[in-house]
């Protein structure tokens, strides 16, 4: 895991992810990407980096009809989106469909990830990343929610109180899938409290993966996290 401390931390990350899709451009690639204020990194990514060998998906999901909120809704509406189809990029989508509960939607979700990694053996799995304020990255939070994160699925569903956040209904995949299939992660972070975050947990050995969700970071097989440099 590299830490990068940047004074233009988008335009670093936005970089960053543009070079790792160039030098992929003959391989099958699943970019999975976060929502948030991770979306912003991708008005730095060239447009000429994506093309067909690039599957698209969001690395969680909250499960919402509301364009506000789904974040595959959110990223179909970014010029990111309309260039990447605009040039053959493929997609899985996981905005909910009619009468589509968490569990069905998880179970769509998976299979269409195994799916692809089933037909694109030798295909790279790329991810962007943030971190919350409350050290939570992509949909895994800090708590006892009944799902466990660290099995063998890669995908779960699970609900968590509104006192954690506002979003309670969420699908995410878990640390397994990062640990295990990420090849690449960018993780962009910006703020007093992430700062903290990285500062305190991710560069010390001694972080507390149960209480900061965002230490799987430190696990995955290739990791670069920006940062503003002050």
């Amino acid at each position: 895991m590299e830490i990068v401390w940047s004074k233009t931390p988008l335009e670093a990350a936005g970089h960053k992810l543009s070079e790792v899709l160039k030098i992929n451009t003959t391989r099958p690639v699943l970019l999975m990407l976060s929502g948030g204020s991770s979306f912003d990194i991708l008005q730095a990514v060239s447009g000429s980096v994506l093309g067909p060998n690039i599957t698209l998906s969001v690395l969680d999901e909250r499960f919402s009809t509301d364009i506000k909120v789904n974040n595959f809704l959110q990223l179909s509406q970014t010029d990111f989106f309309k260039l990447a189809v605009s040039n053959g990029v493929n997609y899985i989508v996981t905005s909910v469909s009619n009468g589509e509960s968490t569990s069905l939607l998880k179970k769509r979700w998976e299979s269409a990830l195994k799916e692809w990694k089933n037909f694109n053996k030798e295909g790279i799995v790329v991810v962007t990343m943030g971190i919350g304020n409350d050290g939570h990255t992509a949909g895994i939070f800090a708590g006892e929610f009944e799902v466990d994160f660290d099995g063998s699925e890669w995908v779960v569903s699970y609900s968590i109180p509104k006192t954690i956040n506002e979003y309670t209904e969420r699908i995410t995949v878990t640390k397994t899938f990062l640990r295990t299939l990420v090849d690449e992660a960018i993780v962009y972070a910006v703020g007093e409290r992430k700062r903290e975050i990285i500062k305190n947990f991710l560069i010390k050995s001694d972080c507390e993966k149960q209480a900061i969700p965002a230490c799987v970071i430190k696990d995955l097989k290739e990791g670069t996290v920006f940062s503003e440099e002050v």
